[in-house]
């Protein structure tokens, strides 16, 4: 499931980096469309069927409309598609319109709007669609990369967790304890699904400058088992991890992460000072951690780290943790997204200047920061048991005066 595809409507860029120095600025269609109206964020995932696979595509409106309405939503964006066989190339096997009418369109909230196409399959085992969104209020497009896998090879392929209506499957990988779902593939084959839940807690990353973070422990216990039907109605009212199998002795399956009824935003004070680990030291963890009023003790920590002062308290609070709900929002896969190296990077620097994706990597580009002129870092996809989507940052020690920089901005409350 591509969750981080994202805040940054993503565009096809062949060329990638792999170290840390800069390298000569290319064009960047990556960032949304953004206009003085309008800008659309597109999110996908696939479904393999027997002669075919379904694409459902999420699109968030941001901009000047307080609420985009359907009919607006069909006359303002086009979309096409056109399928080529790899990153690397540029041949086009197939190439088609994406026709909507408002009955396509199933509107959610924060303007966000679902709806799907089929592609008939090809006599290839995996391709490249590119979906190209035509803005006609702005003359501009986006396109937004989705790999296809023609054939099937893990049960994620075809199974999918859905909403309660058993209409659309989820995009993003996380869902709350209050969400009421299903997991059911398109051609609805009634069977038994066994479900394992884990509540480990999962580390969160890193330093970029350290060694890379231990993921999936090789023995990771389970806290409860138990079976659902497919294509029935179900809550997972425990927060954690569960993983869905066609029966345990698979390798693969489908997995989702479930957070409290408020998740991806934490207001609870436990879960507010566990981020925090990114911009404190130690011993100020060690006291947040042990303290037996915690609500006054983070109000402490960040006053202290602004010398007192309300206002930029205050600034620093909102930004640091609108960034840890976003983070939460777009990398949560089988533990929460503030807790991945995509996470880590996101709440420290904010969004990338430009994305580079390949096939088995992605490249975050930040530019004209105060701290550095240009700085890359590089995401290798590392799938594990639970997910393909696993992405790992290289680490290099050369980041540390890029790096410490910026957190300090964090402890000083300029961040904003």
């Amino acid at each position: 499931m591509k969750l981080y595809y994202f805040f940054l409507g993503a565009a096809l860029l062949v060329a990638g980096c792999s170290r840390p120095p800069a390298s000569k600025p290319v064009s960047n269609p990556n960032k949304p469309i953004v206009t003085e109206e309008i800008s659309l964020i597109p999110k996908t995932k696939t479904l393999v069927q027997d002669t075919a696979i379904r694409v459902f595509v999420e699109a968030q409106i941001l901009g000047n409309y307080q609420s985009m309405t359907p009919q607006r939503f069909v006359s303002d964006f086009i979309f096409n598609y056109a399928i080529l066989p790899d990153y690397s190339s540029r041949d086009i096997l197939q190439r088609k319109n994406v026709r909507l009418t408002v009955d396509d369109l199933t509107k959610l909230e924060d303007n966000r709007f679902l709806f799907s196409f089929t592609v008939p399959k090809l006599q290839v085992p995996t391709a490249l669609l590119l979906l190209e969104i035509n803005n006609l209020t702005a003359s501009k497009k986006v396109l937004h990369d989705v790999p296809l896998k023609f054939t099937s090879t893990r049960l994620s392929d075809t199974y999918g967790i859905f909403d309660q209506y058993g209409e659309y499957p989820m995009i993003r990988n996380f869902a709350t304890q209050t969400d009421t779902l299903q997991i059911a593939d398109l051609n609805h084959t009634k069977r038994s699904m066994v479900v394992t839940h884990y509540s480990h807690d999962f580390e969160p990353a890193p330093s970029p400058m350290g060694s890379a973070a231990k993921n999936v422990p090789k023995t990771l216990e389970p806290d409860t088992l138990f079976t659902v039907s497919t294509n029935q109605s179900f809550t997972l009212p425990k927060p954690g991890l569960y993983f869905f199998q066609e029966d345990t002795s698979q390798n693969s399956g489908v997995s989702i992460w479930i957070g409290d009824k408020r998740y991806p935003r934490y207001t609870h004070p436990q879960d507010l000072v566990e981020p925090l680990i990114y911009i404190s030291t130690k011993n100020e963890l060690k006291e947040l951690q042990t303290t037996t009023i915690p609500k006054k003790t983070l109000d402490t920590y960040w006053l202290r780290l602004t010398s007192n002062s309300e206002t930029r308290a205050k600034r620093s609070i909102r930004a640091y943790y609108r960034r840890v709900a976003t983070a939460n929002r777009l990398f949560s896969s089988y533990k929460e997204g503030w807790k991945t190296d995509m996470g880590m990077i996101y709440i420290v620097l904010g969004q990338p200047d430009q994305v580079t994706r390949l096939k088995d990597k992605e490249v975050w580009t930040y530019t004209q920061n105060a701290n550095f002129s240009e700085i890359n870092f590089t995401f290798m996809r590392r799938p594990n048991a639970f997910t393909e989507e696993a992405y790992e940052l290289v680490r290099y020690v050369e980041y540390e005066p890029i790096w410490y920089p910026v957190v300090e901005e964090w402890r000083k409350g300029v961040v904003e």
